[in-house]
């Protein structure tokens, strides 16, 4: 047995983490590029104590706002901002796309070229690695979700090539992440939504992927059962069937959050972040809806294939604990399915066509996903078989 185990330098997790933000980040550096881009953060107060106290411990901080999410050009501009600005360390606080841009300006600051000569996947040919290390980076999500504040890579749009692609390197994992279930309960309920449904696609396409190993199954298993119980308190509150959620609910979501991008990290992903990339980039659908509408097609047609290929693969005993977990004991496949399903629907998430997604794209989309994270699905899908995820996913 071999594998490798990869995660942040200091991971601190807990309510009221996010005070000691300022001193961390001044442990690695005096002059700061502080990313951010929420705007719950900046109402509830936390933002500006958080400047009053990098103000009070360091020498200057450069802040920058990101809306949206980011592409390389934001990224390669940002970086010459953090050069100009002589800045030596990186704050990052967010959601996932203000974690990914902070650590791809961390990494493009010191080094030469633009961005788009660091990316995978881009047409032209192997990546430029980088040369010189990386600033420092200090993490701290705002949603649960991404779990970017424990991996080793950066998402970043690609407009002209309509595609989104990675920076990845070790080096990019930061050296603080900083998870604090406080700021996870001010992201509206909708993002709060989709980004617990990408988290959960990690934990499961982690646990089914050709790298999962016994560290990463460990987590991945007990992420799935927080989160589906989680899920199911966000999915009652937006159906009214509840008032307010339990303080816990918030805090399971934010430890499977990190969890699932520990789990990413180090045992890669599969189908659904293999077609998710080009639908973002072809057809702007958001990087947590996509992955909430492809996640039940993309079990099912992962499932058949296996079993008409492969059916004494011990991947088939791990789709067999998944199922009975989320039919609390179950052995029905589609049961399963409809399950995650259900809760989709419960959360608000719309089918892809009710996203803007046509048929007459879904040729693209599959010529689009063979890179990255669909090298490590558990099984190698056809054409034919992706095209039935992306059609099973267009519905209500």
């Amino acid at each position: 047995m071999q594998f490798q185990f990869r995660t942040a330098a200091q991971i601190l997790f807990g309510r009221g983490e996010h005070k000691r933000a300022a001193r961390l980040t001044a442990g690695y550096g005096r002059r700061v590029l502080l990313v951010t881009g929420s705007s719950s953060l900046s109402r509830s107060g936390i933002l500006s104590l958080l400047r009053e106290s990098l103000a009070e411990q360091t020498e200057h901080v450069e802040a920058v706002t990101v809306g949206g999410e980011p592409d390389v050009a934001l990224a390669d501009a940002l970086a010459r901002q953090c050069r100009q600005a002589g800045c030596d360390v990186v704050l990052a606080v967010g959601g996932g796309s203000v974690l990914d841009v902070g650590k791809a300006v961390a990494a493009l600051a010191p080094n030469d070229g633009t961005g788009i000569e660091y990316l995978e996947d881009v047409g032209r040919g192997s990546p430029r690695a980088l040369q010189q290390t990386p600033l420092p980076v200090v993490a701290m999500p705002t949603t649960a979700g991404s779990g970017s504040e424990v991996t080793r890579n950066s998402v970043l749009k690609v407009p002209e090539l309509r595609v989104k692609r990675s920076l990845r390197s070790d080096q990019l994992l930061p050296k603080v992440a900083i998870v604090d279930p406080q700021l996870v309960e001010t992201a509206p309920q909708r993002v709060a939504a989709a980004a617990g449904m990408d988290a959960l696609t990690h934990l499961i396409e982690g646990y089914l992927s050709k790298g999962a190993q016994p560290m990463t199954d460990l987590l991945a298993l007990r992420g799935i059962f927080l989160l589906w119980q989680s899920l199911h308190s966000l999915a009652g509150l937006y159906e009214g069937r509840a008032e307010a959620v339990a303080p816990e609910v918030h805090d399971h979501l934010a430890l499977a959050s990190m969890w699932g991008g520990i789990v990413l990290a180090n045992a890669g992903l599969g189908a659904v972040h293999g077609l998710v990339a080009p639908l973002g980039g072809l057809c702007d659908v958001a990087h947590g809806d996509g992955c909430a509408c492809l996640l039940p097609a993309t079990f099912r047609i992962n499932a058949l294939a296996l079993q008409k290929r492969a059916p004494h693969s011990p991947a088939m005993v791990r789709l067999g604990e998944l199922v009975r977990l989320l039919t609390a004991g179950g052995d029905d496949l589609e049961a399963a399915v409809e399950r995650l399903t259900a809760l989709r629907q419960g959360l608000g998430i719309r089918g892809l066509a009710a996203q803007g997604v046509e048929s007459s794209q879904f040729a693209q989309v599959i010529s689009q996903s063979r890179g990255g994270s669909m090298r490590s699905n558990l099984v190698e899908l056809s054409d034919e078989e992706l095209l039935c995820i992306l059609t099973q996913s267009s519905g209500a």
